[in-house]
């Protein structure tokens, strides 16, 4: 074979190895190489999806355990307007077992009760018929809550529970009462926090129209139309209520 010939053939197996190379794929080494990282992105991936489970299960619980102190709140409201109707008639309440601190509603709108402070500000006073977006004269009323929450109850949780009446959504752009009172309780959880408002004490809540404080007669349903505030004690929630019952 002549020098141009083992030349050429020289150069004709190095062409065929680096082909079966690149068919074959790679070398052990980046084999291992490869099959390393795709084991290390499972098991990130495995960690993020436990991290995953694990803020839901914590959501689950903290919407559990609101959805229960919203009910307390609710029964805790209704003696409370119970009892101050019956003050205001000037009848004696029914003789408890043990006496018991009654609420007294203060000048500024809100209710003062053993177990929390509570204010409800009636929806034409915050919003348009049919919207979520605060009025001018919205913004002003909770520039005046947040200052309240900020000086009063700064050591206290505040639920905001949004409210409707029965009326059916045909207008707006509301699904149903339920997306409209949680609309406008979120629009309020967002200016109480764009007003100093510290988010983690922020429970944004909504009942539509199932929670009514009157009966749905035309007369009433502008009553029912409200957004509701509570100052709850944390750390032990309506602790107080529940120990004298």
């Amino acid at each position: 074979m002549t020098r141009t010939a083992r030349i050429a053939a020289t150069r004709f197996g190095i062409s065929l190895f680096a082909l079966v190379v690149l068919v074959t794929g790679c070398t052990p080494n980046e084999k291992d190489l490869k099959i390393e990282d795709l084991t290390a992105e499972n098991d990130q991936l495995k960690r993020e999806l436990d991290d995953r489970d694990r803020q839901l299960a914590e959501a689950q619980a903290r919407e559990n355990e609101a959805r229960s102190t919203i009910d307390e709140l609710n029964r805790e409201l209704a003696r409370t307007r119970a009892d101050l109707a019956m003050k205001g008639n000037n009848q004696r309440p029914v003789q408890q077992a043990q006496p018991i601190q009654q609420p007294v509603a203060q000048a500024d709108g809100w209710i003062s009760t053993p177990s929390f402070d509570m204010i409800s500000i009636p929806g034409e006073v915050l919003f348009a018929s049919g919207k979520a977006d605060l009025t001018s004269g919205g913004q002003n009323t909770m520039a005046k809550l947040a200052r309240d929450i900020q000086s009063r109850y700064s050591d206290r949780d505040i639920f905001v529970i949004g409210h409707t009446d029965n009326d059916p959504i045909r207008k707006s752009k509301w699904k149903d009462n339920w997306e409209l009172g949680s609309a406008r309780a979120l629009t309020c959880v967002r200016q109480l926090q764009r007003q100093g408002v510290n988010g983690s004490r922020l429970i944004q809540a909504n009942c539509g129209e199932f929670r009514p404080t009157d009966a749905n007669s035309r007369a009433n349903k502008a009553k029912n139309r409200r957004v509701e505030f509570y100052a709850v004690p944390r750390g032990g929630v309506l602790a107080n209520s529940t120990a004298r019952r």
